[in-house]
């Protein structure tokens, strides 16, 4: 909490994920992998340094927000206010519903920190895959399906043909 000249106590989330190269995180523990926010594909990083949830605020609809903010504090000692809001959360590091801090840019989509229920970096659940089958509006965008093409084989003297 951090205790504002008016008296008043404000919730305050301390957030490392200051990073400009998103090449790096893998070097420094902070994996990036695909995820889903309520259904949508979001790069997801996982930050041992922060405290909470951290989601990108265009992410999030009008619909969500709770009405309270927090401060974030950040690792250069600048304060941000930032909306709470409820997502539904589906990624290797940690799924369910759960509260994020909502703001205007981040390295990435999500970021998840240090909570309950949160999995270790070393430690993801690779049984949550996302981007592994084609949605909707994808195949609304191709919807002509290509077929495949095999040229002739020869094989042990004879020619086979598929198609």
């Amino acid at each position: 909490m951090l205790q504002l000249a008016s008296g008043k106590s404000v919730p305050v989330m301390i957030n490392c994920a200051a990073l400009s190269d998103p090449e790096k995180t893998n070097s420094l523990r902070l994996p990036i992998l695909r995820g889903e926010i309520d259904g949508r594909e979001v790069d997801v990083m996982r930050d041992t340094g922060c405290e909470g949830v951290v989601v990108r605020r265009q992410l999030v609809d009008a619909g969500q927000l709770t009405g309270e903010c927090c401060l974030l504090l950040r690792i250069d000692n600048t304060v941000l206010l930032a909306e709470k809001a409820v997502i539904n959360l589906r990624t290797s590091f940690l799924s369910g519903e759960v509260k994020a801090l909502c703001i205007p840019d981040a390295i990435c989509d999500v970021i998840v920190g240090n909570m309950d229920g949160a999995r270790s970096p070393e430690d993801p659940d690779m049984s949550v895959m996302v981007g592994a089958a084609t949605t909707r509006a994808q195949a609304k965008r191709d919807p002509v399906t290509k077929l495949l093409r095999v040229p002739y084989m020869e094989r042990h003297g004879e020619w086979i043909v598929n198609s």
